[in-house]
């Protein structure tokens, strides 16, 4: 009798501390639009917790980068190129109210902080080691940008050969207008040679929706700006993603290295 007391303690025990664990992501003080410095980065989930989708990671790539990527491809998983409202869980968690906003960067924020990546702001003092996992906790995307140049965690493309790895923050550009358009999470990456890339990208808030995207990046294209193309159709290996680009006028505008 007193054997199975004991047990079921102990099981209520680990029960409690599950619960506070999953309650600490979720309850900040406030919120984190509204926060001058961010929270501290909550422990990330343990190798194995997180569904893999059949993708395989660098070796040297940190658990955190790595669930920020499976927790991402998670939510497009649970909606899937689903048209979700501008005011949706991810705003919501953000600002902690319902506007209706647009939510690429909100979205990433939301992957960053929920997979253990340390959130940073924008003009934030604070001292980046090299094996810190980081994202920016800025709505707006050109911020996005200056929290990771700041940090000498940014590649761009027009000034460099930038090489994508998964976990990377990708930003977009449009032609003749804004070089911080839209910001994604990059899922996987395959070299091609010849500075050719196949990306695998998870998307928030394109055409108001999470979506898949696999396309093909060149980090030495000929004419600048001009560094995305489609993959042709008989060589897509991948499934349950878009193929088409998502504008004919963008481009990449770098990549922010997360770890």
């Amino acid at each position: 009798m007193k054997k199975s007391i004991l047990i079921a303690l102990a099981l209520l025990c680990c029960l409690l501390l599950m619960t506070a664990a999953e309650s600490q992501a979720e309850e900040l003080p406030m919120a984190p639009v509204k926060m001058e410095i961010p929270p501290q980065a909550i422990p990330t989930q343990a190798e194995g917790e997180l569904e893999m989708y059949d993708i395989t990671f660098p070796e040297d790539m940190p658990l955190e980068a790595r669930n920020f990527v499976l927790l991402a491809r998670a939510q497009f998983e649970k909606y899937p190129f689903v048209k979700l409202p501008k005011a949706n869980e991810y705003t919501e968690w953000y600002y902690r109210d319902d506007r209706e906003i647009g939510w690429c960067s909100v979205f990433q924020i939301w992957c960053s902080y929920h997979s253990g990546l340390q959130l940073i702001k924008h003009k934030q003092d604070v001292t980046v080691a090299p094996e810190d996992c980081i994202s920016a906790m800025e709505g707006r995307v050109g911020n996005v940008y200056y929290v990771f140049e700041a940090h000498d965690r940014w590649q761009q493309a027009d000034k460099m050969e930038a090489i994508p790895k998964p976990g990377y923050i990708v930003i977009y550009g449009v032609r003749g207008s804004t070089p911080y358009t839209h910001v994604a999470i990059v899922e996987t990456v395959t070299e091609l040679g010849d500075g050719m890339y196949e990306l695998t990208t998870i998307e928030g808030n394109v055409n108001s929706t999470i979506k898949r995207m696999n396309y093909r990046y060149d980090a030495t294209p000929k004419k600048k700006f001009y560094n995305m193309s489609v993959i042709p159709e008989e060589e897509i290996t991948r499934e349950n993603c878009q193929y088409t680009l998502q504008k004919k006028d963008w481009y990449i505008t770098g990549f922010g290295a997360t770890w």
